[in-house]
């Protein structure tokens, strides 16, 4: 007898040993993307995108799970778009955190439509173009192809505009929109947020065509647990927030 197929969640559940919760906006928390701050209400990157993307910037921000460096996430964030890798290993991978993002959206789509008072799901799902030269991303395979709610969604909607700018600077022109957006809903999916400089520039061409909401859902978190600003350490930071342990039904979006 034949066993029966795998689901969603079977694919999903070995990630809860190892997913970390992302806290809830607050004291010590930044505001957009709930990282670790000292005495400011955001970080110093979302500062930085404030100055430069202004009001074109992501009208909401969530997160799967903290990556931190060193750590099991982190590293299958890495590996699944790593061509030095095995292709069996990278599919293994694709197909695990597919999973994870198909389960999240599924729960949580509606949190993010919630805080910026869309009463439905998002109009439209795109991914960050890739800036490593692959011809097409893995995160767009997971996207488009394989994650059931967001695969009818999908367009591509950017293309790269600039190449002269460092990894993580931010910049309105960064991007380009493929087509207009005049009143459209859209999420932007990117697998891994470092300072937000992607997300914030590609929500930027996104209204830059009319886009009415943008909300960008990052997988991975990703979190420097050696990061002391100010009064704050990293590795302590991260163990306090660590404590509550992971549950699928919380959303970052949600109070502590």
């Amino acid at each position: 007898m034949s066993s029966p197929p795998r689901t969603v969640d079977d694919f999903a559940a070995p990630y809860a040993n190892f997913l970390v919760r992302v806290p809830a906006a607050g004291t010590g928390v930044c505001k957009v993307c709930h990282s670790i701050v000292s005495g400011f209400d955001v970080c110093y990157q979302c500062y930085q995108a404030r100055s430069v993307i202004g009001s074109a910037m992501a009208d909401v921000a969530a997160f799967v799970s903290m990556a931190p460096t060193g750590e099991q996430f982190a590293r299958e964030l890495y590996t699944y778009k790593n061509p030095s890798v095995g292709s069996l290993d990278r599919q293994l991978k694709t197909v695990g955190l597919a999973a994870v993002l198909w389960k999240w959206l599924g729960l949580h789509e509606a949190c993010m439509t919630r805080r910026i008072g869309l009463p439905s799901p998002f109009d439209l799902v795109t991914t960050v173009p890739s800036t490593s030269g692959r011809p097409a991303h893995p995160l767009r395979t997971v996207v488009a192809g394989i994650v059931v709610g967001s695969d009818s969604r999908h367009a591509d909607l950017l293309a790269i505009a600039r190449t002269d700018l460092e990894q993580r600077a931010q910049a309105p022109d960064r991007y380009r929109a493929t087509a207009g957006l005049w009143g459209k809903s859209v999420l932007v999916i990117d697998d891994t947020w470092t300072t937000g400089a992607h997300a914030q520039s590609a929500s930027a061409a996104l209204k830059a065509v009319g886009a009415a909401k943008v909300g960008v859902l990052a997988i991975g978190r990703w979190f420097d647990r050696t990061w002391n600003p100010g009064a704050a350490n990293g590795e302590s930071w991260l163990a306090e927030h660590r404590k509550p342990g992971w549950a699928w039904e919380r959303c970052c979006l949600d109070p502590d």
